[in-house]
């Protein structure tokens, strides 16, 4: 978190050097993407190269598969080849975390989670770093996958988390809010959110 707080601090300074991502669709809803970025002109560069494919979850998978690859200033040999799942999770539920930080209210100790998959569960263990909740909401589209995600974190984080019957409950009972879920139609709408709330999206 506090590195994620760091990077986004840096590129809004222009330290960093970083394109748009580009994507390119594939059949059945899957997607290739490229994201390169440099630590200034004479540091490291690299570049994030992943696959999405929205079917993986059902089989148990990450819908994200790659690599991210970084690169040696001088000579531009690569120097390291890392698994870009892992790091995807972990870097997204970060600059969730460093976001709600700064911008959640400071007493803010009720988090709701839309959806339940790897992101769900990763935003709700980043979250937990910067505010001390008090109780986790869980929607999704299967409840008993949503029922699954609220034993195991309720487990993990030792605090009162339950399945809600749907978004506008889940939103009524929280001050953050999470939307994890991909989707041509929304489903968190404004009339969800109490004043105040801090709401993220990814």
């Amino acid at each position: 978190i506090v590195i994620m707080r760091e990077a986004m601090t840096a590129f809004s300074a222009g330290e960093t050097r970083q394109l748009l991502r580009s994507i390119i669709p594939l059949a059945g809803g899957r997607m290739f993407g490229v994201m390169p970025g440099a630590m200034g002109e004479s540091a490291v560069f690299g570049a994030k190269l992943i696959g999405v494919s929205p079917d993986n979850f059902a089989k148990g998978l990450s819908s994200h598969q790659g690599v991210i690859v970084l690169f040696e200033p001088e000579r531009g040999a690569p120097v390291c080849i890392a698994d870009a799942s892992s790091i995807t999770a972990i870097r997204t539920a970060s600059a969730s975390a460093a976001a709600t930080d700064a911008l959640a209210r400071a007493d803010s100790a009720r988090l709701a989670l839309l959806g339940y998959g790897e992101q769900a569960y990763a935003h709700a263990l980043a979250i937990s770093k910067v505010r001390l909740l008090s109780s986790i909401r869980i929607w999704g589209r299967s409840s008993e996958r949503a029922g699954v995600l609220a034993a195991r974190l309720g487990e993990e984080l030792e605090v009162d988390v339950a399945v809600a019957p749907d978004v506008a409950s889940a939103a009524a009972a929280a001050e953050i809010v999470r939307n994890g879920l991909a989707g041509k139609e929304p489903i968190l709408h404004a009339g969800h959110l109490q004043p105040g709330n801090q709401c993220n999206h990814g």
